[in-house]
């Protein structure tokens, strides 16, 4: 239970893997296309916290005062030391054990995304979107260990306390997560928007060349194309300045300049767009669904195309693509 393949994920372990674990299995459970991989529970967290003694620290930081009168800069000072404690502290033996046979079984020398999946990041109520910490192309059994070091130590950032502050959360209990998953290197990535904010008839998809980090992050501007939700008929493409995009490198990723020919060419030929609308069945049943909140202009997919994914399944067959993430 301290960590579940992404393959066997249930509704009881929604409070174990956070949002964008339980996203992610329902997924695969209904048959869609999702690269491999497995989620770190909150329950390892913690017996790392335990086992470290890194709980009791965090509670004397988090007590020197109280949260909501702190200044700005005091946060961000508790944050750092914070921060601090998690990259210095030495992983217990037994959680590397366990984290090294599933790292074997699913990566061996592959490249994978390690990302945040907070229990209480993007409800109904609140969204945490760029709050915590993701890394993609990381590499070797040790990168994946420091890197979730990492996204634990995200969850306590000066960002995401303040953030925690103003919703009032229980800060001192806050658990983190971690989705460990094979990395795609796509050659267009994209993300499908549930609902237009301006017009909630429509839905949009962007996309660009290249890895989604580029788009998520907002360093490349993507094209855009307005549809209807209703029957997925274009009803607008806004092209932009392609000059662009991100890569993989030997030590992570980089923003490269684009080639000639792919600058003058949509991510996306047409027709695509349209047909992904229809791919994502739950254009209609969203609201319905407690898979998803009722989120007006949240990211439902992120989505890529590489020789590496292969004819989907349900509804529609949509050739090369895969569904990376969920974004909740």
């Amino acid at each position: 239970m301290d960590i579940i393949p992404l393959s066997e994920i249930y509704k009881s372990h929604r409070q174990l893997i956070g949002g964008k674990g339980y996203a992610l299995g329902q997924l695969i459970s209904q048959g869609y296309n999702v690269p491999p991989g497995f989620c770190v529970t909150t329950l390892l967290y913690d017996q790392f916290l335990d086992q470290t003694g890194l709980r009791d620290h965090i509670n004397l930081e988090l007590n020197r005062k109280n949260m909501g009168e702190m200044r700005w800069e005091e946060i961000w000072d508790t944050a750092l030391r914070i921060r601090n404690l998690f990259l210095r502290m030495p992983f217990p033996a037994n959680l590397k054990d366990a984290l090294k046979a599933h790292c074997d079984h699913y990566f061996q020398t592959d490249s994978v995304v390690v990302r945040s999946s907070a229990c209480d990041e993007d409800s109904a109520g609140s969204s945490f979107a760029g709050l915590h910490e993701s890394y993609v192309n990381v590499r070797g059994f040790d990168a994946i260990i420091k890197h979730i070091q990492l996204v634990w130590a995200s969850l306590w950032s000066d960002r995401a306390l303040l953030y925690r502050r103003e919703l009032s959360l229980d800060v001192e209990h806050s658990a983190m997560a971690v989705v460990v998953q094979l990395l795609v290197q796509s050659d267009v990535s994209g993300i499908v928007f549930s609902r237009n904010p301006n017009d909630p008839e429509q839905t949009i998809v962007e996309a660009v060349h290249g890895l989604n980090q580029g788009l998520v992050d907002g360093s490349i501007e993507p094209d855009r194309w307005l549809l209807k939700r209703s029957t997925g008929n274009l009803v607008k493409h806004i092209p932009v300045d392609r000059t662009r995009y991100m890569v993989c490198t030997d030590n992570g990723i980089t923003l490269a300049p684009l080639p000639h020919d792919k600058a003058k060419t949509a991510p996306l030929n047409t027709g695509i767009p349209g047909k992904l609308i229809s791919y994502f069945n739950w254009r209609i049943t969203l609201n319905n669904n407690s898979t998803y909140p009722k989120i007006l202009n949240g990211p439902l997919a992120i989505i890529s195309s590489s020789s590496y994914s292969h004819d989907l399944l349900p509804p529609k067959k949509l050739t090369r693509l895969k569904i990376s993430a969920v974004g909740i």
